[in-house]
């Protein structure tokens, strides 16, 4: 008995020290007509399940360094063990000297399809394809791995792009819809998305994010003027972005998680002059325009 209780010991132990993520999964299928609804809990689990015991990388987190990562699934379709919808992924990180954590990524799957039989695990390797679901969600967790490094050091994400690229050119090899350049809206799709972060073009994007986390909200409890003028710097240097790729996928990313951010950082308090703030906003993201003119 007693070699029986050391060995799930054991396991527990090493589930713990490879856990990285605190993940919350929620499954939405009020859209399709189904009487047994089991299946959509258990794939809830099974993705949870998924993230948090599943190795990505050989660092170890404490408790207090897990990422929280949100996955909303919205079911449009189902029949016989065939899912579509929209996946959505949210994580944060905690700011520096506060209990405020801040949204790191933002980003809706749309038209997301694949398998998955009820009480069978998910299963992945990183050398070979074995399902669209196991793909989807290390392509996703390795870019929110990525973001997340980048946003304490800089450049140092890199490992986790080169793992979702290689996730996508495995899923391609295999003609799995959803991979391809066009798939989906444009250039905003899983293709662009990687190709863009384990690029040479996403040099000002990660040098915005350690520059707005690490110097802006983490600067925030020490000197609150040094830190605005770090985020507004910040901002202004994706204009090259801008200029060189109107629209891009790692503006859209930007924006969709830290626009209420922004507006709230810049809202108010010490003062602080916004004029070209507020004109590089409406520059790099007009979508946003009615939060940004808020601003003067």
């Amino acid at each position: 008995m007693k070699k029986y209780s050391f060995l799930f010991s054991f396991f527990l132990i090493q589930f713990v020290y490879s856990q990285q993520f605190n993940t919350n999964v929620i499954v939405n299928f009020e859209s399709v007509n189904q009487t047994n609804n089991s299946v959509f809990k258990n794939l809830e689990n099974s993705i949870k399940l998924f993230v948090e015991s599943t190795k990505w990388s050989e660092e170890k987190f404490d408790e207090h360094e897990l990422i929280n990562l949100n996955i909303f699934f919205n079911v449009t379709r189902f029949s016989e063990n065939f899912f579509i919808g929209n996946m959505e992924f949210q994580s944060d990180r905690p700011v520096l000297n506060s209990t405020y954590s801040t949204q790191l990524f933002k980003y809706v799957d749309k038209n997301t399809q694949f398998e998955y039989v009820e009480f069978e695990p998910i299963d992945f390797n990183q050398t070979q394809f074995t399902s669209n679901l196991s793909s989807i969600l290390a392509f996703y967790v390795n870019i929110v791995l990525g973001l997340d490094k980048e946003s304490y050091e800089l450049d140092s994400g890199n490992y986790f792009f080169n793992s979702a690229n290689n996730i996508l050119n495995l899923a391609n090899q295999n003609n799995n819809l959803g991979w391809d350049s066009s798939f989906s809206d444009g250039k905003i799709n899983r293709f662009w998305l990687i190709k863009n972060l384990a690029s040479d073009e996403s040099k000002e994007f990660k040098e915005f994010f350690y520059n707005y986390h690490v110097n802006g909200l983490d600067l925030m409890s020490e000197n609150i003027f040094d830190a605005k003028n770090n985020i507004s710097l910040s901002i202004s240097n994706l204009k090259s972005i801008q200029r060189r790729t109107p629209n891009s996928i790692l503006l859209k990313i930007i924006f969709d998680s830290k626009s209420d951010e922004i507006k709230q950082i810049f809202s108010g308090g010490t003062f602080y002059d916004n004029s070209d703030l507020i004109n590089n906003l409406n520059y790099l993201s007009p979508f946003f325009s009615n939060k940004w003119n808020s601003l003067r």
